[in-house]
Order: structure tokens, then C-alpha cells, then sequence
């Protein structure tokens, strides 16, 4: 009886410490379901280091064409998104949902504070 106590014990301890460690996710990192967000999509122009830049932004693939170029990728957090090389963890830019106007947005890029103009 006590070696059934003693096991029983030690699995509720064992128990206990795995779902205390176990990694929980943040609310922030969950992104919103795109139905819910307000329209980004589109082509965009950054003014950006003296040159002008175009920005084709695609939510449902995930993708942005910068300069009719490849090679970034959004990622959408709760708050909003992150553009990011494909082979980089860095953010080039980022975005808030609630910044967006109808003919422009605020955010950052390269640790800068710059404005997209919606192309029509």
C-alpha cells in the first residue's frame, strides 16, 4: 500500500512540473482571421532611402512582391504585420492594423518610420 502511495505521489508530482513547463502560446502571436482585418491587399509605394519602391501585398498567400521582386514574406500577429526575408528572422517592416488609413499607413522599416501610399 505505502510503495502504491510513494508511485501515485510521484506521477502526480511528475504530472504537475510537465504542464507547468509546457510552453503556452501568446495571444499577440495569434493573427486574426483575414475576413476580420481591414484591407491591406494591394499595391503599395514606399518612398524609402531617396528612392521610390513598389509593394504588392498578398494576405491569403502570404507573400509581397517588393519591386516586382521575390524574397519576402508576411507574418500576422495579432497587432499586425511583419515583413520579413524568407531566409532572415529579422523584420525589415512592420505594420499595425489600426495605422491604416484609406489611402495610407504608418509603420516601420529597417528601424525607421515610413508611410505606404496606396497605388489605385
Amino acid at each position: 500500500m505505502r510503495h502504491q502511495m510513494k508511485y501515485g505521489l510521484l506521477i502526480f508530482v511528475l504530472l504537475t512540473v510537465f504542464f507547468m513547463c509546457k510552453e503556452k502560446t501568446n495571444p499577440a502571436d495569434t493573427a486574426p482571421t483575414i475576413a476580420s482585418l481591414p484591407n491591406v491587399e494591394g499595391e503599395w509605394t514606399l518612398e524609402w532611402e531617396n528612392g521610390i519602391h513598389q509593394i504588392q501585398l498578398d494576405l491569403e498567400g502570404k507573400k509581397i512582391l517588393f519591386d516586382g521582386n521575390e524574397g519576402l514574406e508576411l507574418d500576422l500577429d495579432s497587432m499586425g504585420i511583419r515583413i520579413r526575408a524568407y531566409d532572415e528572422e529579422t523584420v525589415k517592416g512592420y505594420f499595425l492594423y489600426s495605422d491604416i488609413k484609406s489611402k495610407s499607413w504608418i509603420g516601420t522599416w529597417e528601424n525607421r518610420v515610413v508611410r505606404l501610399i496606396r497605388r489605385k
